[in-house]
C-alpha cells in the first residue's frame, strides 16, 4: 500500500510520524506546527521514547509531547504497521472535535447517525466526534470515553492496514463512497467484533468528515470459520487416509477417490474419477463385483471383509481387502463408499508360509518312516523352522509397520497410545504427552520433486526423528506426511523441550534424494498433555492436533502448547 502523508494526516489524525526500522523518516507539518519544534527535535525526543511505543500488549499509548507555547501536551499514541512502515497517530487529549466539530456536523447526518438500527460513527481528522447508542452498545465504552477517542485505536491491529486502504479508495473515488469491508474491532471488553464497514467522505463548509456505519457479522463470520474449518478436516482426513477411499455411483462409475487409490493403481486422479470401477479389476472378477454392487443399491446390503485383484496401470496385480457401505439420501441409495488396504504382500507372506508349512509336513512324514532319515534331515528341519519363525515374526512386524517409514503405522499408534492412557489413568501422578508433527507445505514439495522424491523425504525424516527420541518413546507414522511422538512420564513443559529439539534438528539436516538435490524441510509440531482424570486419548489426540493447527496457522516451522481457552 502507498503511504501517502496527507491522505494519512485525513485519516488518522494530523500528527503523524513515520518510521522504519524503528528510525524516524518522516514527521507531519501539522505536529511540528502544534509543539513549534524543527523535525529534528521531535526526532529526538520520540527516540528517548521508543522503548514506551515499543511495548507490545498496548491498544493505546498515553504520553507528553513537548511544546515551546504551552511547555507540552497530553496526548494519546496509536501505532500502525503496514509493511515495513510503522505509523504513529497522536490525538491531543481534551480536545475531541478539535475546535468543536461536534457542533458542526450536518444536522442531517448526525440524525442519520442517531436513528440508525447499526452502528454508525462521525469522525473527523481521525478522531470521533459523534457515535451513536448502538456503536456504544455494539463497543461496551462509555459515551462520554468514545467522544475524542482515535478511531484506529479501536480498529484491531490485523484490520487497520485494511481499514486505511478502504478510507483512501473513498478519498480517489469521486464521491468519496468508500468500498463496503469487513474489518475485526478490539471492544472495551477486549473480545474482537467483526463487523462489515460502509461509509464515505462528506465535506461540507465545516470540514471534512468520516461517516461510517458498521453492522455485526461477529457469528456469520465463526459460523464461516468453523464450516471452512470442518471442510478442511474431512479434506485432510480424505486426502491423507492412508487407505483406500473411493465413491462409487449406481451405475458403477468412480465418482471420487483419494490420493491413497491413485498411488497403489498408478493412475493420475482425474483418470481414475469418471471411469467404472471394473476398468481396474483383473479378468474374472468384473461379473462377481458387478453382482455385489447391484445388490448393495437394491437391497442396502454392506459388503465386508472381501477381498478382490486388481490391474494397476504398469500391469501388476495387487489384492485389496474392502468394505462397502451404501450412502443414502432422501431414502434413495445415491453412492457407495468403499474402503479397502493393500494386502498383496500380506498374501505373499501366506502363501510362503503355506509352502513351507507344506515342506515341514513332507520333511515329518519322511522323517517317520526311517530314523536314519529323521537325523540326516535334522539340520534341514531347523532350517526350515528357523524360516518359519523369521516368516511369522515378519508378518507380525509388518502388521505394525508402516512400509514407507519402518515405523510404527497407526494401527500400532492407536494400540500404544490405549496403553499408555490406561497406564496413566491407574497411576496417582500419571502424566502422558504427545506430539503431533506435520511436514510443512508438503503438498507443494511433491508437486514439485515428486511423490518418489516426497516417499524419499518422509523416509529420512523418520531415521531423524528415531535419532531424537527416547527408547521408551513411541514414533509413528499418522498418516501422510504426519508423524506422532507418545512420550511417556513427560509433563508438556519437558514434551515442549523435545518437540523444539526435534524441530531444531530437522531445520539443520540436509534431505536429499539421490540426485545430486538437497532440499531444507521443516515442521510444525502440535504438544498435547493430560493427566489422570482429564480425559481419553481421543482427548488428548484432539489437545495434539489443535495445538498442531495453530502452529500451522503461526507461520509454520515452530512448536505449539495445547492450553486451555
Amino acid at each position: 500500500m502507498d503511504l501517502d502523508l496527507e491522505r494519512l494526516e485525513r485519516i488518522l489524525s494530523p500528527y503523524i510520524v513515520l518510521r522504519r526500522n524503528a528510525d524516524i523518516v518522516s514527521v507531519s507539518d501539522a505536529l511540528a506546527l502544534r509543539t513549534g519544534l524543527s523535525r529534528e527535535e521531535i526526532r529526538e525526543h520520540l527516540d528517548a521514547r521508543c522503548p514506551e511505543l515499543d511495548s507490545a500488549g498496548r491498544r493505546y499509548h498515553f504520553m507528553e509531547l513537548p511544546g515551546k507555547a504551552d511547555g507540552g501536551f497530553e496526548c494519546t499514541c496509536t501505532t500502525t504497521s503496514i509493511s515495513d512502515t510503522e505509523i504513529l497517530a497522536f490525538s491531543e487529549n481534551g480536545a475531541p472535535g478539535a475546535g468543536g466539530d461536534a457542533a458542526v456536523v450536518p444536522e442531517a447526518l448526525a440524525a442519520m447517525a442517531r436513528y440508525s438500527a447499526s452502528s454508525c460513527l462521525i469522525v473527523a481528522r481521525g478522531v470521533i466526534i459523534h457515535a451513536n447508542e448502538a456503536f456504544i452498545e455494539l463497543t461496551g465504552y462509555p459515551g462520554p470515553e468514545v467522544i475524542g477517542k482515535q478511531l484506529i485505536g479501536i480498529v484491531s491491529r490485523q484490520s487497520r492496514e485494511t481499514f486505511i486502504g478502504a478510507c483512501q479508495q473513498g478519498l480517489e473515488d469521486p464521491e468519496g463512497i468508500i468500498p463496503p469491508v469487513d474489518i475485526m474491532l478490539t471492544p472495551l471488553s477486549g473480545k474482537r467484533i467483526f463487523v462489515n464497514m460502509r461509509g464515505g467522505w462528506l465535506r461540507s463548509s465545516g470540514g471534512e468528515y468520516l461517516w461510517m456505519t458498521l453492522n455485526d457479522i461477529t457469528d456469520q463470520v465463526i459460523l464461516m470459520r468453523r464450516l471452512q474449518e470442518q471442510e478442511r478436516r474431512f479434506s485432510d482426513l480424505f486426502d491423507i487416509s492412508p487407505i483406500g477411499l473411493l465413491y462409487v455411483d449406481p451405475r458403477g462409475i468412480i465418482t471420487s477417490c483419494n490420493a491413497f487409490v491413485g498411488n497403489l493403481m498408478g493412475y493420475d486422479r482425474a483418470e481414475i474419477q469418471g471411469s467404472a470401477f471394473t476398468r481396474f479389476v483383473a479378468p474374472g472378477e468384473e461379473q462377481r463385483l458387478r453382482d455385489e454392487f447391484r445388490d448393495l443399491f437394491e437391497q442396502g446390503r454392506e459388503i465386508q471383509q472381501r477381498e478382490c485383484v486388481l490391474r494397476t496401470g504398469t500391469g501388476e496385480e495387487v489384492t485389496i481387502q474392502y468394505d462397502v457401505q451404501v450412502i443414502s439420501r432422501k431414502r434413495r441409495n445415491v453412492l457407495a463408499l468403499m474402503v479397502f488396504s493393500d494386502i498383496t504382500g500380506k498374501k505373499k507372506l501366506e502363501m510362503e508360509l503355506m509352502e513351507k508349512n507344506a515342506e515341514m509336513e513332507k520333511t515329518l512324514w519322511e522323517m517317520a518312516e526311517v530314523k536314519d532319515a529323521l537325523e540326516a534331515r535334522a539340520g534341514e528341519l531347523n532350517r526350515a523352522t528357523e524360516e518359519l519363525k523369521v516368516l511369522n515374526e515378519r508378518l507380525s512386524q509388518l502388521s505394525i509397520t508402516d512400509g514407507l517409514t519402518e515405523i510404527y503405522n497407526h494401527r500400532h499408534f492407536q494400540d500404544r497410545l490405549s496403553e499408555e492412557m490406561e497406564r496413566v489413568q491407574r497411576s496417582k501422578d500419571g502424566v502422558l504427552s504427545l506430539l503431533m508433527l506435520d511436514i510443512d507445505d508438503f503438498k507443494r514439495f511433491n508437486d514439485t520433486y515428486g511423490h518418489q522424491c516426497g516417499d524419499m523425504v518422509l523416509k529420512q525424516l523418520a531415521g531423524v526423528l528415531k535419532k531424537c527420541v527416547r527408547s521408551i518413546d513411541i514414533l509413528a507414522r499418522y498418516g501422510g506426511e504426519e508423524f506422532a511422538v507418545i512420550l511417556p512420564n513427560t509433563h508438556a513443559k519437558d514434551a515442549e523441550i523435545v518437540a523444539r529439539r526435534i524441530c531444531d534438528t530437522i531445520r539443520s539436516t540436509p534431505f536429499s534424494f539421490g540426485t545430486g538435490i538437497s532440499v531444507k524441510v521443516t515442521v510444525s509440531i502440535g504438544v498435547g498433555a493430560i493427566g489422570r482424570g482429564q480425559g481419553d486419548k481421543s482427548e488428548l489426540v484432539r489437545r495434539a492436533d489443535s495445538a498442531l493447527y495453530a502452529a500451522k496457522a503461526k507461520w509454520k516451522d515452530r512448536v505449539e502448547v495445547w492450553e486451555e481457552d
